[in-house]
């Protein structure tokens, strides 16, 4: 099957396949005054992401690879593009805590500078994943959404309490909890 007849059946199929909103990515782009970011890397988005969309119109650097493509690019194996400064994406929320733990080894292996990754509010919870954060707290920031984001992708709704798990983002250094 080819990568587009993969991708877009997969889509369907996948409860972990739910597109960002537009006004999501603005709104993350511009509090984290993306331009100034000179290679990016989207680990979770494919040609129809608005991550993806968007940085084509501000015409940054980045590589984008998906984790639900036929290519072989898997998150937990794929590495990031050479002097990456940025991680940013809307992982799939079923693989938070794996998906945390290697954001945080590929920034202890300077493999990425930061990261900005879209998570369920529920990420701040736990005894684990607490401690994780803690171990980071000194450049970790958390952008917490006053409403509830409705996902694209599904045929019924889903809405869900989000914020923003940042890491080491110069633009955030002031207020490193905002609610947006």
């Amino acid at each position: 099957m080819g990568t587009n007849l993969f991708y877009e059946a997969e889509k369907i199929v996948s409860r972990d396949h739910v597109a960002t909103p537009r006004f999501v990515v603005e709104n993350i782009y511009s509090l984290i005054d993306i331009p100034t970011f000179k290679s990016l890397w989207f680990p979770f988005n494919h040609y129809d992401s608005q991550f993806k969309l968007m940085a084509d119109e501000l015409k940054l650097k980045y590589r984008a690879t998906h984790i639900f493509d036929d290519l072989g690019n898997d998150f937990f194996t794929t590495e990031p593009p050479p002097n990456c400064d940025l991680m940013i994406s809307n992982p799939p929320f079923s693989e938070q805590n794996r998906i945390i733990e290697r954001s945080f080894e590929l920034i202890k292996e300077n493999k990425i500078q930061s990261f900005a990754l879209l998570l369920p509010l529920a990420t701040l919870e736990t005894e684990k994943r607490a401690n994780l954060f803690q171990q980071f707290e000194d450049k970790l920031a958390i952008l917490i959404f006053k409403k509830r984001i409705k996902f694209l992708g599904h045929t019924s709704s889903f809405n869900r309490g989000c914020c923003w798990i940042c890491y080491n983002i110069p633009a955030l250094k002031e207020r490193p909890i905002q609610w947006v």
